[in-house]
């Protein structure tokens, strides 16, 4: 009976890492390519429009081209593929998706040979497919966590350099040679892309499409506005800076003070999914009855519904806005 499960989930690895080895073996050739020809185009004009650059984006994504044509008719893969560019993780969408797929099934057979248990099988295969996202959305917030400290320095590093003199652009570029990472390489991006013959206003939006967070939001509003309107642009700027640091110093006090709360509600949330795990793993025969009774499937579809809610309405409750 066993064989009869694990042969499909053998048969879709194969067939999967079949996939991955034989038809994406030509991205980094293409990918070359196309870095290539946007230097060519760089060289030959002095500079590249929003338009070509924006086509030259799309085209770097399609590792594949048909796949590229079909993935892009569906909008989860352009999101997919943006929280991957803000995660600076180099891969593209398909090569992304076909790792999940062969994690998930690989550890989904492992527990099929080691418990039986086809609900724990069905449980760490889907596990192990939502693994990958979950450590790209967990370095994506750590790398917008760490820009987001690096800001205020930043503002106070373009704050001297506009009062000495320099122009704007010159103090995007002493951002990106001053700073440290993530920070200088965003700011580096935003100086290039205008230094290539984009407006400033184009490349300031782009670099908030790549770290899209309100304090960074908040500082290119002053600046385009400051641009059109006129102004001290060095004293918002250190006005959004010191807004910045009060809320860093909020925030910590809030954090410390929810600290056992949310702690509290991990252990609370995460306690029964561990337990029904480690049963179904250790002695599968105990939890049959859930699976086997009419009402079986109907108690674990409730009682999953019940612990998702608790652990929204906890979160809810620790997580302060400020």
């Amino acid at each position: 009976m066993e064989f009869i499960f694990l042969l499909p989930l053998v048969t879709l690895l194969f067939l999967t890492a079949a996939f991955y080895f034989f038809i994406t073996r030509d991205t980094d050739r293409y990918r070359t390519a196309i870095d290539e020809r946007l230097q060519s185009i760089a060289r030959d004009r002095g500079g590249v429009s929003r338009h070509e650059l924006k086509l030259l984006k799309e085209e770097m994504l399609s590792d594949i081209p048909f796949l590229h044509r079909v993935l892009l008719r569906f909008e989860i893969f352009t999101r997919l593929q943006n929280i991957l560019r803000q995660a600076e993780v180099n891969i593209v969408v398909n090569r992304f998706i076909v790792i999940s797929l062969i994690i998930g099934l690989l550890l989904g057979t492992l527990v099929l040979l080691i418990s039986g248990s086809v609900f724990a099988t069905a449980v760490v295969t889907c596990g192990g497919m939502v693994a990958p996202l979950l450590w790209v959305l967990n370095k994506r917030r750590r790398r917008f966590k760490k820009f987001l400290e690096q800001l205020p320095d930043a503002l106070e590093l373009m704050i001297r350099s506009l009062q000495a003199g320099h122009s704007f652009s010159s103090a995007l570029q002493m951002v990106a040679t001053e700073m440290p990472e993530p920070i200088a390489k965003e700011f580096g991006k935003a100086y290039e892309e205008q230094n290539l013959g984009l407006h400033l206003k184009i490349a300031l939006e782009n670099m908030l499409e790549r770290v899209p967070l309100l304090d960074l939001k908040m500082c290119v509003t002053a600046v385009l506005i400051q641009r059109e309107v006129g102004g001290n642009l060095s004293e918002v700027l250190r006005n959004i800076s010191h807004m910045i640091r009060d809320r860093f110093r909020i925030q910590g006090d809030i954090r410390v003070r929810s600290a056992q709360a949310r702690l509290s509600g991990s252990i609370v949330s995460a306690l029964p999914f561990f337990m029904f795990f480690w049963i179904s793993l250790v002695n599968p025969e105990f939890m049959k009855p859930l699976y086997e009774h009419p009402w079986g499937y109907f108690i674990l579809g409730t009682g999953i519904t019940m612990q998702f809610l608790g652990w929204l309405i906890i979160r809810k409750i620790v997580n302060i806005e400020v």
